[in-house]
């Protein structure tokens, strides 16, 4: 893979749980994790450019953590940690698009007979059956209960075209953080985090 493929990212927390759990908003912190109260994982996937895993991208993060939190057998727990939380993601989000679909199979019917029915109604009125209402109105409501027919069967219909697809597009995004390179440093002495004596 060249180098132009490789975003290398650092990023300081306080503790490595801060890699999947969001800190407490604060808005005096000085590092993005805390000022905005989201994960640090989800921060080093929004710092990414559109298309960059389509085109074959892999992120190399760099955690900076003060050293005490720092063990041997640290990169091994992370990444099982993040192995099982990328699969667990997968499999909500699988539920997810079951239930995306499934939602729009119940209400499919519905909405096909709504657009029936309204179409039915637009015919009616377009066809000026009606004579007591004038031509206008009778053009209005035509034209109207056509609107109000696929608008009714929109919803079922974006179930199955659009609604799934955030879902699956996360799917791929877990996949490629199972592939994550991660190192961890120690925060340097004087680091923000490192705590002052005397």
């Amino acid at each position: 893979m060249s180098q132009s493929n490789v975003k290398d990212v650092t990023i300081s927390l306080r503790t490595v749980a801060q890699l999947f759990i969001a800190p407490e908003v604060n808005p005096f912190a000085e590092d993005e994790v805390e000022l905005l109260g989201e994960p640090a994982l989800l921060r080093v996937l929004k710092r990414t450019e559109p298309g960059f895993f389509r085109r074959g991208g892999k992120i190399r993060l760099t955690v900076l953590l003060p050293p005490d939190q720092i063990t041997p057998d640290l990169s091994d727990q992370v990444d099982s940690a993040i192995r099982r939380y990328c699969q667990a993601r997968i499999g909500d989000n699988r539920l997810q698009i079951r239930r995306t679909i499934w939602s729009g199979l119940r209400a499919l019917p519905f909405g096909l007979i709504f657009l029936g029915v309204s179409m039915g109604l637009s015919a009616m009125f377009d066809s000026q059956v009606i004579t007591f209402i004038p031509d206008g109105l009778n053009n209005l409501l035509a034209e109207g209960f056509v609107v109000f027919g696929w608008i009714a069967l929109w919803n079922p219909v974006s179930a199955f075209i659009y609604d799934w697809a955030p879902f699956g597009r996360e799917i791929q995004v877990y996949r490629y953080m199972m592939a994550m390179e991660i190192r961890f440093q120690p925060q340097p002495i004087l680091d923000r985090y490192a705590t002052s004596e005397g």
